[in-house]
C-alpha cells in the first residue's frame, strides 16, 4: 500500500474540483475515487464534529456539487455521482487517514510474511498470519504500530494489501 500515492487523469481533476466545494458545506473530503469502466465518481466526506456524514449532508454536497457537474466540459457526461460517509469501517489509504485513527481497532491485511524481527517477544504464531486485528498506537512516515495480542507489532506500509477501521460493536450496543 503506497500512503504517497498520488492523484493523477480525471480522478486528480475531480478531487480539485471536489474539495473546495465540499469545505465550502462544512465538510472534510475523506477520499474520492474515480471507477473507469463504470463512469461513477465517490466521494466520502465527514463532517469534522462527528467524523461522519448523515444522509442529508451527503444531499447538501450533491446539491453543492450540481453547478460544477452541469457547466464543466472535461466532466464525461455519463458520469454518476455518489456522496457517502466513509463508513464504520473505513479504509484508510494516507498518513492523514492513520493519524485521525490512533487509538482505534483496525483491520489490516498483509501481502507477504512478517519478518524475524517484526515478531522477535511476539506471541506464538504470529509470523505466519496474515491478518491481523489491533489497536493502532502511532503512525509515521513509512510505518505504523498496532497492538496485537497485547504485543506491539510495526508494520511497513508497503507490506499491506488493506487496512480499516474494524470497531468492536458489540461494546458499542452494551
Amino acid at each position: 500500500m503506497d500512503i504517497q500515492q498520488e492523484r493523477n487523469g480525471l480522478e486528480k481533476k475531480f478531487f480539485h474540483m471536489c474539495e473546495p466545494v465540499v469545505q465550502e458545506t462544512g465538510y472534510k473530503l475523506y477520499d474520492l475515487e474515480y471507477i473507469v469502466g463504470q463512469k461513477l465518481l465517490r466521494l466520502y466526506i465527514q463532517d469534522p464534529s462527528t467524523g461522519s456524514a448523515l444522509i442529508e449532508d451527503c444531499i447538501k454536497v450533491d446539491k453543492a456539487l450540481s453547478p460544477a457537474f452541469e457547466t464543466e466540459t472535461w466532466i464525461p457526461d455519463d458520469v454518476v455521482l455518489e456522496v457517502s460517509s466513509p463508513g464504520v469501517y473505513r479504509h484508510l489509504a494516507n498518513l492523514e487517514h492513520f493519524k485521525m485513527s490512533i487509538g482505534e481497532i483496525l483491520g489490516v491485511v498483509i501481502t507477504g510474511q512478517l519478518s524475524d524481527d517484526q515478531v522477535l517477544g511476539g506471541p506464538k504464531g504470529l509470523k505466519s498470519e496474515k491478518k491481523f486485528r489491533g489497536k493502532l498506537l502511532e503512525a509515521g512516515q513509512e510505518d505504523f504500530m498496532i497492538e496485537v495480542k497485547g504485543f506491539s507489532l510495526k508494520l511497513n506500509y508497503k507490506q499491506t494489501k488493506k487496512v480499516n477501521l474494524d470497531p468492536d460493536l458489540k461494546s458499542v450496543r452494551e
